[in-house]
């Protein structure tokens, strides 16, 4: 017999949710219950869609992951684990156990209309850039769909729609945070197995490197699409730091459009499209907010180098892949490196107006920080090769 487990994952370990903890209203936002739903209605509603059908949506994850289709009859165990609430829908792990299978997957559950909408757009964007790149630095989906729960027969129903996913093993969501011990912004890793702690300045380096990187990886330099909004105050980046180095994945993408259009209407030279990628990743590189929830923060000036660095890394990987014509790169550069301090700075103007419309919170730190932002770009620029 199945057995399946309802949990809250803290800090601390998994916390077994009862009966009474079950019966407790479900929480849409943080101080805002469902009128009818329960915490027990939202982990049934994840138990329902997991198994729908027959199990066929489990099967075609496991099928996926190399286990094959006969898993099912050897799963002994299922632990869903509510992970993190967002505004527009809620995370949960789902934990598969049994024989010869040790796997864990990710379902988004959104009651809103605005998050179903967000969901969806979500699912068919994750699918359209798994089938175009063939990378791994997004999550895989399986299985999109709705689940009923009508609580009473007597009351409202609510649909929910969920959607199920890849879950990055052992990575972990991480932001900017005051270290007390000498009052020094740091990179904050959210291990929730062995416990919160401070990235060194080399892990924090190569977080910030690779999440541009992967940016770039999907930048389309024909149609200037990308992927578009990412913040790290939302958790958009996630890291896995050990013996084995850092490694950073890239937990969903909510829109995949060009923003050029906001530039201009007439037809954009790809190279001044690419200028404007690049100096937007700069900027948007280094807002957080302090411990995830505070403050709007600007982190310091080594992340311009690691977006550089980045950011370059991946133009090469493109380049020898055919996606960019030999040479574009050093044109690049050569037009980057021949702006002087004041060019460059008159360079982001249009996207402040930009940042004015996308992300108007975070327009009054991009103010303070531009000019020494600008002035540390163009010496990372010129010392680059």
């Amino acid at each position: 017999m199945m057995i399946i487990d309802d949990l809250f994952s803290s800090p601390e370990g998994d916390i077994p949710l009862g009966s009474e903890d079950l019966a407790r209203p479900f929480l849409v936002a943080p101080s805002e219950p469902h009128p009818f739903l329960t915490l027990g209605d939202y982990f049934k509603a994840i138990e329902r869609f997991v198994l729908k059908d027959e199990g066929n949506c489990l099967i075609n994850a496991l099928r996926a992951s190399a286990i094959g289709e006969d898993g099912l009859d050897r799963i002994d165990s299922i632990r869903i684990r509510s992970e993190k609430h967002g505004t527009l829908y809620h995370v949960a792990s789902v934990e598969i156990l049994g024989d010869g299978i040790s796997i864990k997957l990710a379902v988004s559950t959104a009651i809103s209309e605005e998050g179903k909408a967000c969901v969806s757009n979500e699912y068919h964007i994750l699918e359209f850039l798994y089938r175009s790149f063939s990378l791994s630095y997004l999550p895989k989906v399986y299985e999109k769909g709705d689940v009923m729960i009508c609580p009473d027969a007597h009351q409202a129903h609510e649909t929910l729609t969920l959607m199920l996913s890849e879950w990055f093993e052992g990575y972990h969501e991480w932001h900017l945070s005051m270290d007390k011990a000498d009052n020094r912004q740091k990179v904050c890793i959210w291990d929730l197995e062995k416990g919160y702690r401070y990235a060194t300045e080399e892990e924090a380096f190569e977080i910030f490197k690779q999440a541009s990187k992967i940016l770039t990886f999907y930048y389309d330099p024909h149609s200037f699409k990308q992927i578009h909004p990412w913040r790290h105050a939302a958790g958009d980046f996630i890291v896995k730091a050990g013996d084995e180095g850092v490694q950073v994945r890239l937990t969903t993408a909510r829109d995949y459009r060009s923003i050029m259009d906001f530039f201009s209407e007439d037809a954009v030279h790809p190279m001044i499209a690419m200028v404007y990628f690049f100096l937007n990743l700069t900027v948007r590189m280094r807002l957080d907010r302090l411990n995830g929830v505070g403050e709007t923060v600007w982190a310091g000036d080594f992340t311009v180098q690691a977006a550089t660095e980045g950011f370059f890394e991946s133009l090469h990987i493109m380049e020898e892949k055919g996606m960019l014509a030999f040479g574009e790169i050093q044109k690049l550069l050569s037009l980057l490196q021949s702006l002087a301090e004041d060019e460059l700075e008159r360079l982001f103007k249009p996207l402040l107006a930009f940042y004015q419309e996308d992300s108007p919170d975070e327009l009054h730190v991009i103010h303070a920080h531009l000019k020494g932002h600008v002035s540390s770009l163009c010496q990372t620029l010129q010392r680059f090769r």
